[in-house]
C-alpha cells in the first residue's frame, strides 16, 4: 500500500492526515510504501476533515417578478 498524501505519527503511535493538529512526526511522504503494521492505522478519507464538504449556501437569487416597464400592451 502506498501513501496518497503525507501521513503523520501521533504521540500514541497512530497515523493522521496532513494538517491534523495531533500529528507529531512525519511518518510517510506521498508515494511512500506503508509498512504492513501501519496499514490498519491509515485514516480513511471519510475520517479526514478535508473531505467533508461545506454545506451548500442558500440560494439568494430573487424570483423574477412581472414586467416593470408599466406598458400593459396594446
Amino acid at each position: 500500500m502506498r501513501a496518497e498524501a503525507r501521513l503523520w505519527r501521533t504521540a500514541d503511535g497512530g497515523l493522521v492526515a496532513d494538517g491534523d493538529p495531533d500529528g507529531a512526526i512525519l511518518a510517510y511522504a506521498a508515494g511512500d510504501d506503508i509498512s504492513p503494521a501501519d496499514e490498519a492505522k491509515v485514516p480513511r478519507p471519510a475520517d479526514s476533515a478535508e473531505t467533508k464538504a461545506a454545506p451548500a449556501p442558500a440560494n439568494k437569487a430573487r424570483a423574477r417578478t412581472g414586467d416593470k416597464s408599466g406598458d400593459k400592451g396594446a
